[in-house]
């Protein structure tokens, strides 16, 4: 489970700066997701969280989400200007229905820790195929479905990460994603909050 990451040299110190050789002024970064609002998933968020609270940094207020698609800076040279409305007429158009997640083990990038999640109708793959049908994803490619839990504050090495982790025993927590956000966050603020800008409620599974 941990063999990418236990193949790195360190984890990499996130820099909690205002990136703006990459932004270039643009304010907002724009994402589509599903959040995680359960209250079982949150308190295993949060368990996580401050387990690993000692390697990562603090102050980080992203709600808990699964991120569908990056669709980018919110600027006309990156995004056109009715790409997102075109994603969000198509996602109406084909009415997905509400469907069940797992939020399952911890595991780590070299930047941060999260927590996998189990897609197991592949639904989350259909939706980015919906999105991607209008605007590729920024990550197209290598898409691991995961709600992150921070930032790592330092360089650790991979093997005392992991045996922190292990530390933690947890089941996995069924939920059902019942809608689709397109969200914003400012670009100034590596771990400031989103705001949702559209909501698309799913059908239900019996309908």
């Amino acid at each position: 489970m941990f063999s990418d990451f236990l193949d790195l040299d360190a984890t990499y110190p996130a820099e909690l700066r205002d990136f703006r050789e990459w932004h270039k002024g643009t304010p907002y970064f724009g994402f589509w997701a599903v959040e995680v609002s359960n209250p079982a998933c949150l308190n295993k968020i949060e368990m996580y969280q401050e387990h690993l609270s000692d390697e990562l940094h603090g102050g980080y207020a992203r709600q808990p989400h699964i991120t569908l698609a990056p669709a980018g800076l919110l600027a006309d040279n990156h995004l056109p200007r009715d790409s997102v409305a075109r994603q969000v007429e198509q996602l109406k158009k084909r009415s997905f229905r509400a469907f069940p997640l797992q939020l399952s083990g911890c595991n780590s990038f070299a930047v941060c820790p999260y927590l996998q999640i189990r897609d197991p109708l592949g639904n989350l793959d259909h939706i980015r195929e919906c999105l991607g049908s209008i605007a590729e994803a920024d990550n197209a490619s290598g898409y691991t479905p995961h709600v992150t839990l921070g930032f790592y504050n330092q360089a650790y090495n991979p093997a005392d990460i992991v045996e922190k982790i292990a530390e933690i025993r947890s089941y996995d927590i069924s939920f059902m994603a019942t809608e689709i956000v397109f969200a914003q966050y400012e670009t100034r603020d590596v771990q400031g909050p989103y705001q949702v800008l559209h909501r698309i409620r799913l059908s239900s599974p019996d309908a």
